[in-house]
Formats: C-alpha cells, structure tokens, sequence
C-alpha cells in the first residue's frame, strides 16, 4: 500500500512539473520570438535545472540555436540524446545546426533518419523539421517544409497548431507566393490571434507594396500585444521605405526598449540606425553592443560609414582602413565610402578612384553623376562629358527619367572642351561644338526656362560658326532673353539676372540687326538695353553702334563663366 501511495504521489508531482514547465517553456518561447534571446535563455536554463529531461535539454539548445549559438546549442542537443535517445527532437536540433552552418546535405541525411524512425507519423518531427527548412538563407527548402506541415494533417488527422501554419505561411514567403502566406497565416490568427501571426502578414502585403493593408496588419499586432519588439522593428523599416527617418530611428529606440538590449539585438539595430540615417545613434549602438562583446566585420563598416555621413572624414576612412587591414571581404559600398570619404578631405583624385570602382556594381546610386562632377571641377572635360553621358546610360538602364541637369552636365564639358579647342583646329572645333550644341538642345527639351541653358548655347555656336559670318547664336540669345523675361514675370522664381550675359546677348543682336536684318528699330532697342548696364565706356557705346562686321560678337572666354546648374 505504502508503495501505491508513493507511486501516486511521484505520479502527481511529476505530472505537475510537467505542467508547469509546459508554462514555462511557452514563456520561453514567447521571450525568443520577442527578440529577448537571453531571458529565453534564463528560463530554459532554469528549466533544465530543475529537471534535466530530453525535452528541457532540446528547448534550451533550440533558444542558444536561435540566438545563434551554435556550440552550445549542440552541446545541450547531444545532453538530450544522452537523457533520452529515443526523443527525437534533439536530433532534429542537431541536423538544424548543420542547416545553420550550411551543410544542407548533412542535415538533409539527419532529418530523413528521423522521419524514418518515426514513420513520420510525429507531429513535433514533422512541424520542427519543417521549421529548420525555412531559418536559414541558403539552406531553405520551402517546398519540402510545405510537404511535411501537409503531413502533419495527413498522418495525425488533426487541425494544425497555430505554430504549424505560421510555418507553412514562412514557406511560402520564401517562395514569394503572397496569397497562400496569407492564407495560412491567417488560419494561424483563426487559431489563436497572436502579434507575431499578424505581424507577418504586414510583411506578405509589404514585399506586395500594399501600403495601407501593410499598415493594417501592423497595427492589429500592435493591438494584440503592443509590447511585442519585432512591431517596432518592422515598422521603423516601413518608414525607411518612404524616407521617413526620424520617425524609422524612433521606432527603432523602442524596439531595444521593447525588445532586449543584448548585444547582438544592439548592434543590428546600430545597422538598423544607419539606415535611418541616424548616424550618431548608430555609433551609440556599435559602442554599447561591443563593450557586450558583440562584433562583427560590418562594425567597421558602420564606423566609417557613419563618421564620414557626419562630416568626420578622417576617422571614417581610418575606421575602412583598419577595416581591410583586418582582411575583411570587401564589399562595393566600401570603396562608395572611401570615394565620399576622400572628396571630403580634398583628395579628389582618390574620391575618382573609388568612385570607379564602385560604379559598376552599385545598383542603387549613380556614381558616374559624381565622377563628372569631379573631373569637371578639375576641368579634365573630356573624362567629365564621358562620364557624364554614362550617367544617362546608367538612369536610361534603370528606366529613370532624365533631368536637364543630366544633359547640361555633358554639354558643359563639351562647351569647355570646345573652348580650349585652339582656334586653328576648326574642324575639331566646329565638331565638339555640334556635340555640345545638342546636348544643350536635350536640355532644353527638358526645360526650356532655365535662361543659363540657352546661353550657353548661344555661346556655343559662337565656336561653331568660327567665322562669325552665320550669325548661328542670334535665336538661342533671343531665347535667352525670353527666358529672362519669364522668370522676372514668375513671381515665385529666385532667378536674379546676370547683367554680363544681358549685356552680352545685347551686344551681338545689335551686330545681327545692323548687320543682317537692318532693322534700325531693332538695334537702337538694343544699344539702349546695353547702355543701361555699361554707361561708363563711351567708347564701348561706339562699338556697339558701328560693330566690325567681321567680327560680331566675339563671346566672352570659357573660362570665365559659371557652371549653371538647373533651378
């Protein structure tokens, strides 16, 4: 009888501490999937402490697991099997790590053992293989995770778990198919509406650009449990998109609030800052995260970067230094940084170097905008127009629409390139002048109310006809001056007119008209306008009231004028 009574009360403990680890393990589990990895680790630890079982032993190298742990995720795996060889999940944990190290075919080996073994009538087998299958960038398999949750349903002829189907939506969304993400996902709100199920179909209508559904989804997570970390997370990356970076930094502050400030959590969210454009926030984090001992090769990345993004740019390319004397990887935004970083210290030489480098691979940006500015600014004109038109090439491949600045770009280069053409090379002289007279002319068509563009135009065929015969510049000063006009009548323009080109493109339509047209109105019009601006040089006057027919209008030298740039 004693020994009846002692079974039952073993029995009856036994029974209550698997219930309350059962609790326990959920609040685990809850603590890893809200980014608090280290108080998942806690309760797992406290767990196995207090009974060292198969199943606690798997629990606490799954959390390590997630966390990125791998030693020591294995060495509890393998305590597991010790305890209880015939629990299988320890063993699925171990094929997992082989996943996370990308030993695809390895774990591929481990899981088909224990699906064997188990017939793959467990549930638990099934669902945590599944799982595995869509962790890991380069070692997923959403088509067999799909199959197994379908199995799950198969062979226990039972609804799936909440968890179940959030798996089955995971897969799916590794093979960007939206609608069954969805679909499952929301069976796994049917089953028990949780922030995390909620969150991820934010995710399915973001990657669909669906804004507002996205926004939805994200607010009824939020509504579900407004202290689940990932919510702050996805949404500062929501504002990112639309550059909206006080707002990303701020949600990105709360997410480590909400979340847990480990030191791997602090310095993703050191990179998370950069994106939003928070640099010194950025470097606070990377601080904090590498007095924990978090580090990794985008530390000096972000150390750079973010000094240079603030101005200090020799700490920056010192931290990118010491970067590839660590013989990290390197990566095309390193050498974008170093370009921006040696521009500005003044070493425009190197800042072309690494712009070059970086040009073709970086999809994102334009860097051969920068490499003509550059160049023009060093008046290597040649290098800036080639430069300048691979820019339109690159904003042509990506189906950007043109600026006129894009144009003018180009035909600055070109018009400087003319101007130094010596005056007895006039075929050359003629042909670089028609290349810039058109590039101008594809400004133009972009806008033609921008006054600078047109006279530079002007200016331009001026070196085109050489002889000063064809009068070519008369309609582009005559436009010049018409877009003068137009801007001084807008009253919301911050043009101020240039008295010189006035005065210029006064001058030779009094040689045009006294010239060609002998409109004497005309040319007293002019002569008028022009003596308003220089009263002073009487014998100025005089050139222009009896102008060298040889000689009209001979436009002032290149070097002087400013580069306009579009309003």
């Amino acid at each position: 009888m004693k020994v009846t009574i002692k079974s039952l009360f073993v029995a009856a403990g036994l029974l209550f501490a698997g219930m309350a680890n059962g609790q326990t393990i959920q609040q685990g589990l809850t603590q890893l999937d809200g980014d608090q990895p280290l108080k998942a680790k806690t309760t797992f630890e406290s767990i196995v402490k207090a009974a060292p079982t198969a199943e606690n032993y798997y629990y606490l190298g799954y959390a390590l697991l997630r966390s990125g742990q791998l030693e020591a995720a294995k060495a509890n795996f393998e305590k597991g099997i010790t305890a209880d060889v015939k629990y299988p999940l320890n063993t699925v944990g171990l094929g997992t790590i082989l996943l996370a190290e990308k030993n695809l075919s390895g774990a591929k080996a481990i899981f088909d053992k224990v699906l064997l073994d188990t017939k793959s009538k467990n549930a638990d087998v099934l669902y945590r293989i599944a799982e595995a299958y869509t962790l890991f960038d380069h070692t997923n398999d959403p088509g067999e995770a799909i199959r197994l949750i379908a199995l799950i349903a198969e062979k226990t002829k039972k609804p799936l778990t909440a968890e179940q189907w959030m798996v089955q939506g995971d897969a799916y969304l590794l093979k960007n198919d939206g609608g069954p993400a969805v679909s499952a996902y929301d069976q796994s709100v049917f089953t028990s509406k949780t922030a995390k199920a909620l969150l991820k179909i934010g995710v399915v209508y973001l990657r669909g650009k669906n804004y507002q559904q996205t926004v939805n989804s994200y607010q009824q997570s939020f509504e579900a449990d407004s202290s689940y970390a990932p919510y702050y997370k996805r949404m500062g990356e929501y504002y990112i998109i639309f550059n909206r970076y006080k707002q990303a930094a701020s949600y990105f502050r709360k997410y480590v609030e909400k979340a847990e400030a480990s030191p791997l959590i602090l310095l993703e969210t050191a990179k998370l800052m950069f994106l939003a454009k928070d640099y010194a926030g950025a470097l606070e984090y990377i601080k904090q995260a590498e007095a924990g001992g978090a580090r990794d090769n985008d530390v000096f990345r972000m150390n750079g970067y973010s000094l240079i993004e603030m101005g200090k740019c020799k700490e920056g390319i010192d931290n990118l230094e010491l970067m590839v004397k660590a013989g990290v990887k390197p990566y095309f935004l390193d050498n974008v940084y170093f370009a921006k970083g040696y521009q500005c210290v003044g070493n425009d030489s190197l800042a072309v170097h690494y712009f070059e480098q970086a040009a073709p691979l970086d999809t994102n940006n334009n860097h051969y905008a920068s490499i003509s500015s550059i160049r023009y600014k060093q008046k290597k004109y040649a290098e800036s127009a080639t430069a300048a038109l691979k820019a339109i090439d690159w904003k042509n491949a990506k189906k950007q629409a043109l600026a006129s600045k894009d144009w003018n770009d180009v035909a600055m280069a070109q018009y400087f390139m003319t101007a130094y053409t010596p005056r007895e090379d006039t075929l050359r002289r003629a042909s670089l002048g028609l290349a810039a007279d058109s590039s101008f002319a594809k400004a133009i068509a972009i806008n033609d109310k921008w006054p600078a563009f047109q006279i530079f135009r002007a200016r331009t065929n001026n070196y085109i006809d050489f002889t000063g015969t064809k009068w070519l510049a008369q309609p582009h000063y005559e436009k010049f001056l018409a877009a003068v006009d137009a801007q001084k009548a807008d009253a919301s323009s911050k043009y101020t007119p240039n008295k010189e080109q006035l005065y210029e493109a006064y001058r030779y339509l009094v040689g045009y008209h006294n010239t060609v047209t002998k409109d004497l109105a005309k040319v007293q019009e002019f002569v008028t306008k022009a003596v308003e601006i220089k009263t002073e040089d009487p014998d100025k006057l005089k050139e222009i009231l009896n102008p060298t027919p040889a000689a009209p209008a001979t436009p002032a030298k290149p070097a002087t004028p400013a580069k306009p740039t579009k309003k």
